[in-house]
């Protein structure tokens, strides 16, 4: 696995035990919120993001669009572009953007679907979209924008690739030493979901999915509790257990 060893704290006043797939280095922020709320973390990620070679625009946007922290985190900033229009799916991206300078970002503090709603209602048709995202993103955010007359275009900066189970399985303590999973997107509850296939003893614990599509992977198995957050972001997730 290219990601860093698993981390996870030995005090055993912090119980029950979180299992955080979420991709490195968000991960460990994310184990570090947990502990915060009183609870054990392994930071072991399902998936990893790995940067794509950058590449040159034929001509500049009207806006940037993030779909993610790692569209931010591995597109090759244009100084040129730190004055246009940001626009940022959620509050964690929008603030990534923010800090790598950016100075007018706009945060749809929701999903995909809010975010094409912040664009229409923010920018004319006609206008040029450049869209910083993974290979292989969730939804057609670009498409969608086209037929609203947007000239929009995708830009890879960064792919998503799958840990191999076998190198999460080498990882993880007893599925009775885990107390609850934290899946990040739909890609990530496949990986784990064939984790937990491959366990001899089967998982009782809770899955704490950032939305449906994310917990779709789970349904159907017994033993488990699944349990959505109310809102496709972290802060919610976090919320969910830590009222549980």
């Amino acid at each position: 696995m290219s990601d860093r060893s698993p981390t996870n704290t030995k005090d055993p006043a912090f119980r029950p035990r979180i299992w955080v797939t979420r991709t490195s280095p968000d991960n460990e922020k994310t184990a570090g919120a947990l502990r915060q709320l009183g609870f054990d973390a392994l930071a072991l990620p399902a998936l990893r993001a790995d940067g794509l070679p950058a590449k040159t625009l034929d001509e500049q946007p009207d806006a940037i669009v993030f779909t993610s922290v790692n569209g931010v985190r591995h597109h090759s900033i244009c100084p040129a572009l730190l004055d246009i229009p940001v626009f940022a799916v959620g509050n964690r991206t929008a603030q990534s953007a923010a800090l790598a300078g950016y100075t007018r970002v706009v945060s749809a503090d929701g999903d995909v679907s809010d975010l094409e709603r912040l664009i229409v209602q923010s920018l004319p048709p006609g206008s040029r979209l450049l869209h910083l995202s993974a290979r292989r993103p969730a939804g057609d955010l670009t498409g969608n924008l086209d037929r609203r007359e947007y000239r929009a275009i995708r830009m890879a900066v960064y792919e998503t690739r799958e840990n191999t189970v076998a190198d999460l399985l080498a990882y993880l303590p007893g599925l009775e030493r885990i107390s609850g999973i934290m899946i990040h997107s739909p890609r990530a509850g496949r990986v784990v979901r064939c984790c937990l296939d491959r366990f001899p003893r089967r998982f009782d614990g809770v899955v704490y999915c950032i939305s449906d599509a994310a917990a779709a992977h789970f349904l159907g198995m017994e033993g488990i509790d699944i349990r959505v957050a109310a809102r496709p972001d972290e802060a919610a997730m976090l919320n969910l257990i830590g009222n549980t």
